[in-house]
């Protein structure tokens, strides 16, 4: 799915019945995601007590928008919230663990993930934590690092501290973490809205690494705009189960990919300019998933607007390309 010269224009595709956002840029706009108060949860590091609760990110993709067949790497997660904190439960699937490094501020080149969290998006007070799960033989412990990047004087006086679990799986492991509100001062009540960025990191060679990310644009450390707002409810938003991108081939022809849940394969994504359909494809089954390229014809007078996107005929929202002369 690596195609030449594409842009930063994205598009995210909740469930079936769920809304989409696109916009280009460096940091664009984004969509609020509810996250629901649970009950009783305790970090263990296993699912059990979640049941079905919590808000779903299926599906993930690295910034270029291209995912790794499952059955080499996949990386889902849900959060959820209660007195205590932010809570994620993340699942990951690996064929080769690959955890070398033993400095704390280099678990990141490592099988790791990374979650951010700030008082708000756009706010100046954030943090980042990086944790290898310890499925590497030869490293079996969970390690974590904190990054602080808080600029208020005053709350950064409050030591950062998380609680992080993990069970290990056939195929890779099941994690669960608590960011603490006291970390960012935030008073935990409905309607309030925080910054969340997810990465899941894969390396199977010492030097290599392969990044999926939740907000499709990189560097949540220096700027909590590349993060989404979440915020606290009594249910979630719909799950996340497709994403996809927008931009231009080497040739200068417009193009939009998806990557969907392997349960939308066989689906039709259409996508139209005012009324006219300007490109079509099935959701195909490939590597685990579902996926469709629609290459878009050169427009004759003019670069295109935004362009609405449809699944089986259902509206899901709108997708602009980033401004560019079509050759």
């Amino acid at each position: 799915m690596r195609t030449a010269s594409f842009g930063l224009a994205w598009l995210l595709l909740a469930s079936a019945l769920g809304g989409v956002w696109a916009s280009a840029g460096e940091a664009p706009a984004a969509p609020v995601f509810d996250v629901p108060r649970l009950e009783n949860i305790t970090v263990d590091g296993k699912a059990e007590d979640w049941g079905e609760q919590g808000f779903r990110v299926d599906v993930l993709a690295d910034p270029a928008g291209k995912a790794l067949p499952a059955a080499n790497y996949d990386a889902a997660f849900r959060l959820g919230w209660d007195d205590n904190g932010l809570l994620a439960l993340i699942s990951v699937q690996d064929d080769v663990f690959l955890e070398p490094f033993k400095k704390p501020e280099e678990l990141w080149k490592g099988d790791s993930v990374e979650v951010f969290m700030a008082t708000k998006r756009g706010g100046e007070d954030s943090f980042q934590v990086v944790i290898a799960p310890g499925c590497d033989p030869n490293s079996a412990d969970v390690r974590h690092n904190i990054s602080d990047y808080r600029k208020t004087a005053e709350l950064a006086k409050t030591k950062l501290e998380i609680t992080v679990a993990r069970t290990k799986t056939e195929r890779g492991f099941v994690m669960e973490v608590l960011l603490p509100w006291k970390n960012l001062g935030v008073e935990a009540k409905e309607g309030r809205e925080v910054g969340f960025q997810f990465y899941a990191n894969d390396s199977d060679k010492e030097g290599e690494r392969f990044q999926l990310l939740w907000y499709p644009v990189a560097e949540a450390n220096v700027d909590s705009n590349r993060m989404y707002s979440v915020r606290l409810a009594a249910k979630p938003s719909p799950a996340v189960r497709a994403v996809a991108r927008g931009g231009y081939d080497a040739e200068g022809l417009g193009q939009i990919s998806v990557v969907a849940v392997s349960a939308l394969k066989g689906k039709q994504v259409k996508v139209k300019e005012d009324d006219k359909t300007v490109g079509k494809a099935k959701l195909e089954a490939e590597g685990g998933r579902a996926m469709a390229k629609i290459t878009l014809p050169t427009p004759k007078e003019k670069a295109y607007g935004p362009l609405s996107v449809l699944v089986d005929d259902e509206a899901l929202g709108t997708v602009t390309l980033p401004e560019k002369t079509p050759k």
